[in-house]
């Protein structure tokens, strides 16, 4: 191996050993141990107590008086410069158009509002036949996709897993007997809820019980929530 290589490979394996400590502590979300630290990052504790030293005097890690050690000061700036960079809805219509494209048919985003669902966004399909609704119309609850993710998200992610197709609702004529939709929920930062994403068709077109038609839906699902800070593997 190179002295070249060597001093590149180094710094790289540092960073890497420092990204799995900090990921430590966001998988377990609160203080841990020396040793919880270890098993968590799957480093020697030797290792693991050279890089919290660091971390301490650069504020990213306090030692609590029981010994435990919790993120710092700067880990919330970091938290903080992350909600600041991100425009949700520049990335909820960027995924829209791209679900547009990819499906044909109309899609919309939807949040609550008290017994209602609202509609913040929404993008026409190209085609002469297709749904539309109104931005900030505001509709009851009722049985549809979309109201079905709302109601059922609302309070945020709770014990919600991968991000799959168990998270797809699919209704056909519920709100108007000749449209079908597909909806999934957005989440972000600790699975708080966002609203739903949702694509609508004429139900002569478009079969949201079709994993075919909906797989771009789930994408985009995935890729946003993760985008806006949802951990998803």
């Amino acid at each position: 191996m190179t002295t070249e290589k060597v001093r590149v490979e180094r710094p790289v394996a540092a960073a890497t050993r420092t990204l799995q400590i900090l990921d430590a502590f966001a998988e377990a979300r609160g203080p841990l141990k020396l040793s919880e630290l270890a098993e968590y990052s799957g480093l020697f504790k030797s290792v693991v107590l050279r890089y919290l030293i660091s971390f301490e005097k650069m504020g990213y890690v306090v030692k609590r008086d029981d010994g435990r050690y919790q993120l710092g000061y700067k880990a919330l700036m970091l938290a903080r410069s992350f909600e600041a960079g991100v425009d949700r809805r520049e990335l909820i219509e960027a995924a829209m158009r791209r679900l547009v494209e990819t499906t044909g048919e109309s899609a919309f985003f939807y949040v609550c509002e008290g017994d209602n669902r609202l509609c913040t966004i929404g993008l026409d399909s190209p085609q002469a036949l297709r749904v539309s609704q109104r931005v900030g119309a505001m509709v009851p609850m009722d049985d549809t996709s979309i109201s079905q993710i709302l109601t059922k998200y609302r309070d945020g992610a709770g014990d919600t897993g991968a991000y799959g197709p168990e998270l797809l609702q699919a209704t056909a004529g519920e709100y108007d007997k000749l449209t079908a939709s597909a909806s999934v929920p957005i989440f972000a930062q600790e699975g708080s809820f966002v609203g739903a994403l949702t694509v609508s068709g004429p139900t002569a077109r478009f079969d949201p019980f079709d994993p075919a038609q909906t797989a771009p839906l789930l994408d985009e699902g995935a890729r946003l929530s993760r985008v806006l800070g949802f951990p998803i593997d």
